[in-house]
């Protein structure tokens, strides 16, 4: 039987596309010297433009909160100065009777030029310890004002200088801030207090120009974290707390002793988390107070994710003209390529007549001449091969021949034998449903299965009669001798060394080793069969032939007993279809003696 592992692995080969193919190679190399540094240099650049726009977005902010502080604290120093300077005076001017003092002030409406539309101070008071007091601006009925302005008065009789929170005037719609100076007499007692009342809207309206349009988010809060000015406007100064917040909750940890860059996240209105980017700085007096700016991650990167955005599309527009253009060029590389496969797979599965035409000038075109030479000596060593193995094939045949006329020439009375045997046994072998290769090897089994008798004395071989107990065991170990004839030639006897075994019965009472049931091989058995067949059914000078009809009748009788029922009922088969006749027989004898066995198919 021919060996079909190449051929099996030739089919994988063939089949096995999916492990890849020189195009996507080539493809995936274009990818990796082309595409991966633009990608990788895009990355570069975009991450570069984004520690930029992180330092100019952190210089930004710590400009605004800088200048911003810087104008509160100056805001705030000139107002109270306003208020310092009339205490000062009045201290330093009054007579032991403030309330006179006062009253001349109210007479001579000093205070009506401090308040105007080009000041920022809303009202100013001067009340001594009794109450009595001149005034002059803006009454504000707010409770909350009110209560400021008592705070501020008892602080400033207590000789404490004071200065409120931004309230919010529902009367101005704006928010102020109530500031408070003691008037102290020589001996450092408070005798008087300057109340004035500052608009804090010039502070809110710079705080919502340092926004810059909503580009940034700018806002004063105090020192406990509670909002002052911000540039949104939908924000009022009404002392909400912020400490929620992450860049306020730091402030109000650090006091705002340094100024300070610092991302942090913000969950807004809608339950949504913004990225976010903040600086802060404490205002420059003693109020506490801090600036704040910070901005939406999104807007500060907007150049960098624009670039990276862009940077996409041209990497996926160079990917596609990349991919497409490789493809081409990749296809008029690995086109011959797969001409050369194509031919040595055809070349491998035995059309040995394969040869192709490429028109490709470089190495590839150098390979598909060297592959047509490489087919026509291949082509040539072939044919020598199969003329070797034709050669071989007569050479065995004879030799198989030679051994079987060799075994027919000892016995006369058994001319044609081993020739019948070979021809039922292939029968039977039909009829049990046995490969082309397996039956050609039965039909070689029965030609050599006595081939052992060539060491079996004449005498003993050729007698007419029946033979004694002692020449009966001599002739038993004719199969003996067949084995080791068979020593010679191991791939014979591989083949057909089997058959050799026919004397041994399914029972074990058979011969030489008292083989039972399963234990003698197949071929074993249906030699057996076929062999006592051919004897039953051919004169012998101590027995007449019986009909095919009643050797199969005795057959059957000895089934499961002598021989293996399944080759009985094969032999039964052949013979009730018509596939087994004598004419048949004595045919195939004939054919065998002329042409040798067939080996179609053996190994």
């Amino acid at each position: 039987m021919p060996n079909t592992e190449p051929i099996e692995a030739l089919k994988r080969l063939d089949g096995g596309r999916s492990r890849g193919s020189i195009l996507w190679s080539l493809l995936g190399l274009l990818f990796l010297t082309a595409l991966v540094p633009l990608v990788l240099t895009s990355r570069y650049l975009v991450n570069q433009a984004r520690a930029d726009l992180e330092l100019d977005q952190r210089s930004l902010q710590m400009a605004k909160v800088r200048h911003l502080s810087e104008w509160i604290a100056q805001f705030r120093t000139s107002t109270r100065a306003v208020v310092q300077t009339l205490a000062t005076s009045l201290a330093i001017d009054a007579p032991a009777d403030y309330k006179k003092r006062i009253d001349s002030l109210a007479a001579r409406r000093t205070l009506e030029r401090f308040p105007g539309e080009s000041s920022s101070l809303v009202s100013v008071n001067v009340v001594d310890r009794n109450g009595f007091g001149a005034r002059s601006g803006l009454a504000l009925p707010e409770p909350s004002i009110q209560a400021g302005i008592q705070a501020a008065f008892l602080a400033g009789l207590k000789g404490q200088s004071t200065s409120t929170p931004p309230l919010w005037s529902t009367t101005l719609s704006e928010p102020v801030v109530i500031s408070a100076e003691p008037v102290l007499d020589p001996a450092g007692s408070a005798q008087a207090v300057v109340i004035a009342i500052t608009s804090f809207e010039r502070v809110v309206q710079l705080t919502r120009q340092s926004g810059e349009g909503g580009l940034l988010d700018v806002y004063v809060v105090s020192g406990d974290g509670r909002l002052v000015a911000h540039s949104d406007p939908k924000y009022a100064s009404t002392g909400a707390d912020l400490k929620g917040i992450d860049i306020v909750q730091e402030f109000v940890q650090t006091a705002g002793r340094a100024a300070a860059s610092m991302p942090f996240t913000l969950e807004d209105a809608d339950g949504v988390t913004r990225h976010m980017l903040g600086t802060f700085i404490r205002v420059a007096d003693d109020s506490g107070w801090g600036v704040i700016a910070q901005i939406d991650e999104a807007k500060a990167y907007a150049g960098a994710n624009a670039m990276r955005r862009n940077s996409i599309l041209v990497v996926s527009l160079v990917s596609i003209l990349a991919l497409g253009l490789g493809l081409l060029l990749s296809r008029e590389i690995t086109q011959p390529i797969r001409t050369l496969r194509d031919a040595a797979l055809q070349l491998a599965h035995g059309d040995f007549k394969t040869r192709v035409s490429l028109n490709s000038k470089n190495e590839v075109g150098v390979l598909g001449d060297t592959f047509n030479v490489m087919g026509e000596r291949i082509e040539r060593a072939v044919e020598e091969i199969r003329e070797a193995a034709d050669t071989n094939r007569e050479l065995f045949i004879g030799t198989v021949r030679m051994l079987a006329n060799a075994i027919d020439a000892k016995d006369p009375y058994t001319r044609g034998h081993s020739e019948r045997v070979a021809f039922y046994s292939t029968l039977v072998a039909k009829e049990l449903g046995m490969s082309e290769a397996e039956i050609a090897n039965v039909h070689l089994s029965g030609l050599i299965h006595d081939v052992g008798k060539i060491g079996i004395e004449d005498r003993i071989l050729r007698k007419p009669a029946a033979l004694t107990d002692d020449e009966y065991e001599i002739m038993k170990q004719h199969p003996t001798k067949g084995a080791q004839i068979l020593e010679a030639v191991p791939k014979l006897k591989a083949l057909a060394g089997p058959g050799l075994q026919h004397h041994e019965n399914v029972d074990g009472s058979g011969y030489p080793e008292g083989l039972k049931g399963d234990e003698i091989p197949l071929l074993g058995r249906m030699v057996s069969v076929a062999d006592a067949f051919d004897a039953m059914t051919t004169d012998r000078p101590y027995s007449k032939a019986m009909t095919f009809e009643a050797a199969v009748a005795r057959l059957q009788f000895l089934s499961g007993k002598k021989f293996d029922s399944q080759c009985v009922d094969a032999m039964a088969r052949a013979v009730a279809s018509g596939e087994l006749t004598a004419a048949k027989a004595r045919v195939a004898a004939v054919a065998a003696r002329r042409d040798g066995p067939s080996l179609k198919g053996m190994s």
